[in-house]
């Protein structure tokens, strides 16, 4: 069958004109301090960040001189986030206390009260389509910022301050979204 020009517009029209990568939300919340989690107007600040990939490692089995691959263990990649810097720096002040909640302040003093729980938080990106509604979402668990970047100041600059955060997780989920039906997403 010859490609044509009309198939490939029908097969992208049947699926909303394409995913688009500027239509997406963020959400994180910190389980052990809930003061710590982004407000709805601050996920708002969240400028970029990825859905994540999927990987399976490969284990290699010798057998009679060769070399056969079987599937083994998934991983996870970190997660990073964009993040534009407001003027009171409310989200990098909180990313900064969840870090030193997690691992003590610069002293190295740790207080019990302030430990690591079991779960330190969680993430959602929803992919929204260009009808608004919530198309897919990818949710991480026991999840906790690894890295802080800097923020480069240069009289040069006339942009908003951003940096990046650098997150740890277990392991995600995905789920189709089912807001048309008024439903919960489905996580898998």
């Amino acid at each position: 069958m010859a490609f044509t020009v009309s198939n490939f517009k029908s097969n992208m029209a049947d699926g909303g004109g394409g995913a688009r990568p500027t239509l997406f939300s963020v959400s994180i919340n910190c389980s052990f301090d809930a003061s710590l989690s982004f407000t709805s107007n601050e996920s708002l600040l969240c400028k970029a960040t990825s859905i994540p990939a999927a990987n399976i490692a490969a284990l290699p089995l010798n057998y009679a001189g060769r070399a056969y691959k079987l599937s083994g263990f998934r991983t996870y990649d970190n997660w990073t986030t964009t993040i534009l810097n407001d003027e009171n720096f409310s989200i990098r002040n909180k990313i900064m206390d969840w870090m030193y909640r997690l691992s003590g302040d610069a002293d190295g003093m740790r207080s019990p009260a302030l430990g690591m729980t079991n779960t330190p938080g969680e993430g959602t990106i929803t992919q929204v389509g260009v009808d608004g509604l919530d198309k897919q979402s990818y949710k991480f668990y026991n999840m906790w910022p690894t890295e802080l970047s800097e923020i480069a100041l240069d009289w040069s600059n006339d942009a908003v301050e951003e940096y990046t955060v650098t997150w740890a997780y277990d392991y995600w989920t995905h789920g189709a979204s089912q807001e048309e039906n008024n439903s919960e997403i489905s996580w898998t």
